[in-house]
């Protein structure tokens, strides 16, 4: 799962089951349950992608900040240590410069992190911020919408028309 929600608009229209990437989940959650939202991520090179995303999503009037703590994914694997402590910081300044009311996670490499971030910014005064961790906040949507029966609107998502694909008789296509 990649908090970019790389190739949502086409698995909306190819299958009737709900998917939901977790950018745009998160960030409505984040909405919901604040006045104003940032986003921490790995690296400086991935903001301007969650910028976009605010706004393509309709909550970018609620983005307060998108902020790195500048460590590559494959870094976020191991102990956390350096990772909660860079996440500590940023979530500290997120807080108490740019206005945030909430916290969301920008890589799902920093999974099961929400917790003991919130008990880190609590123990320097900051509590009452939620952290979403995008994984199971995702997931627990897609199974909530699922067990109510709700679907993509197929106005909005169209189903494409099959095709048939010359060449490939032997795969059975």
């Amino acid at each position: 799962m990649v908090v970019g929600d790389p190739g949502l608009q086409a698995a909306r229209e190819a299958v009737q089951i709900p998917v939901l990437g977790p950018c745009e989940a998160c960030m409505h959650v984040a909405a919901m349950m604040g006045q104003a939202f940032s986003v921490l991520t790995v690296l400086d090179t991935t903001s301007p992608g969650f910028v976009k995303r605010a706004r393509v999503y309709g909550v970018a009037d609620r983005l307060a900040s998108v902020r790195s703590v500048n460590i590559p994914v494959l870094s976020l694997k191991g102990d956390h240590s350096p990772v909660l402590a860079a996440l500590t910081e940023q979530a500290v300044q997120v807080v108490r410069d740019d206005g945030a009311h909430v916290i969301i996670f920008g890589c799902t490499g920093m999974k099961g992190l929400a917790g003991a971030l919130g008990a880190e910014l609590a123990a320097q005064g900051y509590g009452g911020v939620p952290v979403i961790d995008p994984m199971p906040t995702t997931l627990r949507m897609a199974e909530a919408f699922a067990k109510v029966g709700i679907q993509h609107s197929r106005r909005t998502y169209h189903t494409p028309p099959r095709k048939r694909i010359d060449g490939y008789s032997f795969l059975g296509l």
